[in-house]
């Protein structure tokens, strides 16, 4: 029996040839309590066995901040934080980051299809792996809403959409919680990969959000959503600027596919 195509691959997803590898897979991002439920969505993922059993999903011993694989940052403290978070700027605005996938070159290309081809038939596939983190990370959270790094309007206009508000749209469907755009984006920062050093980008991002003016109460919990973590400031800038407006009681959580 066949249920579609794989957004990866291209073939046949053939259904028994899965079911094993998607009850593995749920192992391996559930504990017992939580793994009904993540199994459902994995098997649900528009992926064949095989590239299901490819996804480079991030193990269990992360750094407790940003959510980097210990696999990756061998500097993992002995209270579970990475270097970068030791001595990172702006950390008490973000709480935590989790992320599902560690961002290698195949999902650098299956991302950019979506992301700057706007290839729509992938936000469901990236909203089902968003809800799998959720569900992995931050099921017991109890957020008040999911809001979105938003884009500059010359990119808005250069690239017809933003991939990460129709993420927010599967997730919040997926998960029951609102989505709402607190941020607009003021200034036109370069693309990380064209900004030297962390230290740039991490100037490059000040001042860059302001607040939209939406009402929300001072104690509220966001769940602040991008499709990348890579040195985190864009995160962080988003998340001081919420706080600014609406207090330090605020607590802002930030969920990507990929770290």
């Amino acid at each position: 029996m066949t249920s579609g195509m794989c957004v990866r691959c291209g073939g046949l997803i053939v259904a028994f040839q899965k079911e094993s590898v998607a009850r593995e897979k749920a192992r391996q991002l559930s504990d017992q309590a939580g793994y009904p439920v993540i199994y459902r969505m994995v098997k649900g993922i528009v992926l064949c066995g095989v590239c299901l059993d490819a996804l480079p999903l991030i193990g269990h011993d992360i750094c407790q901040r940003c959510g980097r694989d210990r696999e990756l940052q061998a500097g993992i403290n002995n209270v579970g934080l990475c270097r970068d978070c030791v001595h990172g700027k702006d950390s008490e605005n973000l709480v935590a980051n989790r992320s599902l996938l560690r961002y290698e070159k195949g999902e650098r290309d299956l991302l950019g299809l979506f992301k700057y081809r706007g290839d729509e038939r992938l936000a469901s596939y990236y909203g089902t792996l968003l809800a799998i983190t959720v569900q992995r990370y931050y099921r017991c959270m109890g957020f008040t809403c999911i809001t979105t790094v938003p884009l500059h309007p010359q990119r808005l206009w250069e690239r017809g959409f933003n991939q990460v508000d129709l993420l927010a749209r599967h997730l919040g469907a997926a998960i029951k919680i609102p989505v709402k755009p607190l941020l607009l984006r003021t200034k036109d920062t370069p693309k990380l990969s064209k900004q030297k050093g962390r230290a740039a980008r991490h100037e490059n991002m000040r001042e860059a959000f302001v607040w939209d003016g939406q009402d929300m109460p001072s104690a509220s919990k966001i769940l602040l959503l991008d499709d990348i973590y890579t040195t985190g400031s864009t995160l962080r800038s988003c998340a001081r600027t919420i706080r600014e407006h609406l207090g330090s009681s605020c607590e802002i959580y930030s969920l990507t596919i990929y770290r």
